[in-house]
Order: structure tokens, then C-alpha cells, then sequence
């Protein structure tokens, strides 16, 4: 499972609970300090959901990722669309240019 999978997962939360009843965009929005409007457009999908909204998100309605997901769902290995899974390699940052010494 990938981040992205766990935005879509809280996205789908979401407007589930919207679509439900239980919460309105407007008092989610007023809950975690921003508009109505940036709110419908992340939920849409108009805009990105951020990390730092999907915190925000998260806290105020005490959700965990257990909450998002099933066990199901983290024994599904998936990789990024194009990429191969590789371990990641660091490389040294090149040396800096000696200075000139001048005579």
C-alpha cells in the first residue's frame, strides 16, 4: 500500500461520512481552519490533499490508519505505476571546486 492509496482511502471516508450525514464540508472546513471551498475542491479532487490537511483531517475526527484501511489491503504489495521497487541509494554529494589560489 502507498501513500497515495491511504489519501484516496481518507478522501473516500470522507465523503462517505458527507454523503451519510454525519458531517457537512462547511463544519469539516470551520473544524480544521479553512474554507468551505478548499475543502470541496480537495475532496473532489480538484486540488491536492496535502499531508498536512490529511493531519489536520485525521486529528479532528480521530482517525487512525487502521481506520482506513484493511488487512486486506496492507498484504496487497503494489508499486508505484512505471517504477520498479529498488532500494534506495544515497549518493555522496560531489566535492567542492578547490579555490584558486592566486600568487
Amino acid at each position: 500500500m502507498l501513500m497515495q492509496d491511504l489519501l484516496v482511502a481518507l478522501k473516500s471516508n470522507l465523503n462517505g461520512r458527507i454523503r451519510n450525514g454525519e458531517l457537512t464540508e462547511r463544519n469539516l472546513a470551520k473544524r480544521i481552519g479553512m474554507s468551505q471551498a478548499h475543502v470541496h475542491n480537495v475532496l473532489k479532487g480538484a486540488r491536492i490533499l496535502t499531508a498536512e490537511v490529511a493531519d489536520l483531517l485525521m486529528l479532528e475526527l480521530n482517525l487512525s490508519v487502521g481506520d482506513l484501511v484493511t488487512g486486506e489491503d496492507l498484504a496487497v504489495g503494489r508499486k508505484p505505476p512505471g517504477r520498479e521497487l529498488r532500494p534506495l541509494q544515497l549518493q555522496r554529494p560531489a566535492a567542492a571546486p578547490k579555490a584558486a589560489t592566486s600568487r
